[in-house]
């Protein structure tokens, strides 16, 4: 791949400032307030005591309480998927140590006992990277102890009958001129649950009789997960030199079932109407880190970071007809194996220059193999597939900021981001796809402080959004049974563009008392190029495929707000508000698919006495109809959920955990529907929802 050279100057004046002092780097080390406060970026940061307050399961019950952050149900055989601002499907960057995770990556297989803090930067970083549209989630697994300790946990779950126990272990230790540490997880997750999906088809011109076509198909869904993970962490110091390996293993196993009847009410059934699948997913997933820093002279700093990345994943998925109650013989069969691997290659110089500057200059390289085979065996078509392809994504970026203190309070940053990737599928008897986006991206970042106790900050980036490798191939999945409208089958699109954006973040910060605090942040974005599913009916069967679809925008604000009522009791209270519209969609409701208009928590923890901690959180996301093209909208109910903890130290290394989730126990409902010839075909699902009990012992020495 050629790359060209690319020169960037930033400059920027401001008034002359009388005692501009040094600019040190502030490393953040936890989630305390004054930690926060001190950077010119917006962020969020929450430590490891934070992390594990309530002795959630996985790290995505834990960011569900983050102002502006919700959490997308992943439903059967998908991932859950964290969103900032409402935004979802790429525009939120995750990442794991600083590089982002592979596709596929499940956040409830990651245990909160794994990680050291997690960082959520509101706008872009020259340095993390300006795929980040909404924003950045950067999850820092756990780091070495400044002393020898030893941690134990055990867990379990009772979710609908079904009991889901866990165990965690850390352990770090340090002595002359290294230190180390290890957390390692287990679990098995039983996850049942009952959903009814109705299918009609009614006049488009709004009621007009019965529908031409009604089905009624209760389903009930097995999920079972295992997964097994450890997280090592060793560091060597030899004066101005420290090395540190860091790696993370997940070892996982998902097998999902469904099982559905359906009832016809009006028109005709489906080829199956009574029917089962399954499927069997198995993986490893290995992110290995080799980072070598040096202390220069007059404050500078070296740091370069190699990485390695193996992910190898397999599938098996059976589907099978349940007519008179007897199980067939398979119709379809699919066994899909994929594997992943990668090389990273970063690095960062930084320097004081006097006169209050700090310069930092970098560079970030990747590149990622990507093998896919699938085997399909169609006995409803008496047809078979064997489908392979090999993928190779490249980066090359390269970066460079200044960090400036001036006196009275002002600091500011301003740095520039260049950015090339390049994607290559060569697939077996359909030739080759090759895409190259090279992005400029300029970061600008600038806080004053008012006063020791409040401060304002105000930034402006481009950022963009590029497409994934399976969103390129134009590979043909097919619907299992009742190809329709609302159960299309999909194919990527080789002609798809990365999305841009310019974004404005601004934010107001307010602390008082000895943890408390107000914060007020409001954002804007303008994107182009943006996304769609286009939706088309190819001879007899519907397909949907990815399409840039014109410009969209987004805007919003988030509250949050902290503090002590009394001696035992805080209190903590977040809200969250979006908007978008899609400029090629016609309204009502063109807002961006999926995003959650309104989002809310409020949370209270009582130190009954000493030793006795218990607390509640509240968690609200209003759903909304989105318009998502012309023809085509869909609706994801609300959301309401309560959680209860409590924590009981029965000596000074020995604790008993309690907690309950989701006790108000609200069905969710989603619809979809779409526009065919003669009318609106409507997809809607309401789902049971369970309540967790959970109780756990620790024990730490």
């Amino acid at each position: 791949m050629k790359l060209h050279v690319c020169a960037l100057a930033v400059v920027v004046a401001f008034p002359a400032a009388v005692g501009a002092q040094e600019m040190q780097k502030v490393e953040v080390t936890g989630a305390k307030l004054d930690q926060r406060r001190e950077q010119t970026a917006a962020a969020i940061v929450i430590g490891a005591q934070e992390l594990q307050r309530q002795g959630d399961r996985t790290l995505a019950d834990v960011l569900k309480r983050v102002p502006g952050i919700t959490i997308g149900e992943g439903g059967a055989g998908r991932s859950s998927e964290i969103r900032m601002r409402g935004l979802g499907n790429g525009y939120t960057q995750i990442l794991l140590n600083g590089v982002a995770v592979p596709p596929g990556f499940n956040i409830e297989s990651l245990a909160p006992e794994l990680v050291e803090k997690v960082e959520i930067l509101r706008s872009a970083s020259v340095e993390l990277g300006t795929q980040a549209i909404a924003g950045t989630v950067n999850i820092i697994l756990r780091k070495s102890a400044p002393r020898a300790r030893q941690e134990a946990k055990l867990g379990v779950d009772a979710l609908a009958g079904a009991l889901s126990p866990s165990l965690a272990w850390q352990a770090s230790d340090k002595g002359e001129g290294y230190s180390y540490s290890v957390a390692a997880t287990a679990s098995r997750v039983s996850a049942p649950d009952w959903r009814v999906e109705y299918e009609t088809v009614a006049a488009q011109d709004g009621p007009s009789g019965a529908p031409s076509l009604s089905r009624v198909s209760p389903q009930l869904n097995f999920n079972v997960a295992r997964t097994a993970s450890v997280a090592p962490r060793l560091t060597w110091n030899r004066g101005t030199d420290t090395l540190a390996s860091q790696t993370f293993v997940n070892l996982y196993e998902r097998s999902i079932g469904v099982e559905s009847h359906e009832t016809v009410l009006a028109g005709a059934p489906t080829q199956f109407p009574d029917n089962g699948r399954h499927v069997d997913l198995r993986g490893v997933l290995l992110r290995s880190d080799l980072t070598w820093q040096r202390v220069l002279e007059q404050g500078a700093r070296m740091e370069v970071k190699v990485g390695l990345l193996a992910n190898p994943r397999s599938s098996d998925f059976e589907f099978h007809s349940l007519a008179g109650g007897i199980r067939s013989p398979d119709q379809k069969v699919v066994h899909a194996d994929i594997g992943e691997a990668g090389l990273t290659f970063s690095g960062k110089y930084q320097r004081p220059l006097g006169g209050g500057h700090a310069l930092a200059v970098g560079w970030d390289t990747g590149r990622t193999r990507r093998t896919q085979s699938r085997e399909e065996q169609d006995h409803t078509t008496a047809q078979a597939y064997d489908e392979r392809y090999r993928g190779l994504i490249t980066r090359l970026a390269v970066f460079a900021q200044d960090e400036w203190e001036l006196a009275g309070g002002w600091s500011l940053s301003a740095g520039v981001r260049w950015e090339a990737l390049e994607t290559s599928v060569r697939q077996r008897e359909a030739g080759s796809i090759a895409q190259r986006s090279p992005v400029l991206s300029p970061v600008l970042q600038g806080m004053v402080k008012l006063s020791p106790e409040r401060q304002v900050r105000l930034g402006l980036a481009r950022t963009f959004k590029a497409p994934t490798m399976v969103d390129l191939i134009p590979r043909r999945y097919t619907a299992d049974n009742n190809n329709s409208a609302t159960n299309p089958d999909t194919q990527g699109n080789p002609a798809l563009r990365p999305e841009l954006a310019w974004g404005l973040d601004a934010g107001y910060d307010h602390y008082f008392g000895k943890d408390g605090m107000v914060s007020a942040s409001a954002y804007a974005r303008r994107i182009s190029d943006v996304t769609l599913p286009l939706l088309f009916k190819d001879s007899t069967r519907w397909v949907r495929t990815p399409s840039n679809q014109g410009r969209a925008v987004a805007h919003g604000l988030a509250l949050e707000a902290k503090a002590a009522l009394s001696a035992g009791w805080s209190l903590r209270a977040n809200l969250a508000r979006n908007w978008s519209r899609v400029e090629s969609v016609t309204g009502p409701d063109n807002r961006l698919d999926r995003q959650a208009p309104l989002s809310a928590n409020a949370g209270l923890d009582w130190q009954v006495r000493p030793g006795l901690k218990a607390g509640a959180d509240l968690n609200y996301q209003r759903g909304a109809r989105t318009q998502v093209s012309l023809v085509e909208a869909s609706s994801v109910g609300s959301v309401r959920k309560l959680d209860l903890y409590a924590v009981w130290e029965l000596d000074s290394a020995t604790r008993v955990r309690l907690g309950a989730e989701n006790l108000m126990r609200k069905d969710t409902t989603d619809w979809a529907s779409a526009d065919i010839p003669g009318g609106v075909q409507r997809l809607l699902t309401r789902t049971d929802v369970s309540p967790t009990l959970r109780a756990g012992l620790e024990r730490s020495w």
